[in-house]
């Protein structure tokens, strides 16, 4: 890799983390990896073609070419920038993992999977739940890859998605959301996991690493020093939404009735349909977790399929 130090100070678009790497703040963080030899390789492009555009005008900007995306996960804020991309910059790859790439290239999946695997409502058939698709060329399948001439680690974060995936690189591990900024789970009150327990489990794998800088993918970029007590605040939104549903259980109900019961126990507003299936997701996310653990069934009565919390 050629070494070429770009002034990144003087550019307002590209913020600096280390001399190789940088991102682009905002409601959700887009890292960018520097080639070294006037590439540029873009971690997630966000919601839509105005986040493409950023990516692209930002680049533009520090004389930078994207060579390469690298897609942490399918959801639509991660991946709507790419179609805009990849129609507009020739020769730009895609990357994602073997679990992520069917529904980056087909988001139409996920307003499916949160409807039950039917025809979803045109509600959920918004930008917020279903970017526009766009192929992806290479699938990540192992721990180290090279991409557009530069040698990058892959973390396994599974548990906010099927398959999602972490970058380390320089110093930085491009996190995605594998963990939330303080700010973020106080907003949200419940961490959005599809398996919990995977959740669980990457966070620990991040509490493992030893990188200077680390970018969630919404949230303030976090000096290792602080990771700690950000992750440990992840944990304990986990914890506490588990604790929630386990207590909505306090008599039976069916995993509309427990979502109903958690949004009043902690006191959470949702404003409109997506949201409204993005929690009950979570919170039958959370149900499968207790049920593994023991600690509730589901079982069918003529009311149909009913939790119950355990003795």
């Amino acid at each position: 890799m050629v070494d070429v130090t770009l002034d990144l100070e003087n550019m307002p678009l590209l913020h600096p983390i280390t001399s190789h790497t940088a991102y682009i703040p905002g409601a959700n963080n887009l890292g960018i990896i520097l080639t070294g030899d006037g590439g540029a390789i873009a971690v997630d492009t966000g919601l839509d073609k105005d986040t493409g555009r950023l990516v692209r005008r930002a680049l533009d900007e520090a004389g930078l070419q994207l060579r390469a995306i690298i897609s942490t996960h399918h959801h639509a804020d991660h991946i709507g920038g790419n179609d805009y991309l990849v129609r507009n910059l020739p020769g730009v790859v895609v990357h994602a993992s073997r679990l992520e790439a069917p529904f980056i290239e087909n988001p139409i999946l996920e307003p499916i999977y949160l409807t039950l695997g039917a025809s979803p409502p045109s509600a959920l058939r918004t930008k917020w739940l279903m970017a526009k698709g766009a192929p992806v060329h290479q699938i990540i399948d192992e721990d180290a890859v090279d991409i557009a001439g530069v040698r990058l680690e892959i973390i396994p974060l599974p548990g906010h998605s099927l398959g999602q995936i972490g970058v380390a690189f320089d110093g930085v591990c491009f996190a995605a959301d594998g963990f939330f900024g303080s700010e973020i789970l106080v907003k949200h009150g419940v961490p959005y996991a599809h398996d919990v327990a995977a959740q669980i489990a990457s966070l620990e794998r991040l509490a493992m690493r030893d990188e200077r800088w680390f970018l969630p993918g919404h949230g303030g970029l976090t000096p290792r020093n602080e990771l700690e007590d950000t992750l440990r605040a992840n944990q304990y939104a986990i914890e506490r939404a588990s604790r929630a549903v386990r207590a909505a259980l306090a008599e039976p109900g069916d995993t509309l009735a427990v979502a109903r019961r958690v949004q009043r126990m902690l006191a959470l507003t949702i404003t409109g349909l997506p949201q409204y299936a993005i929690f009950v997701s979570a919170v039958a996310a959370h149900l499968s977790y207790l049920e593994a653990q023991g600690d509730v069934t589901l079982v069918m009565t003529d009311e149909g399929a009913v939790w119950r919390g355990g003795s």
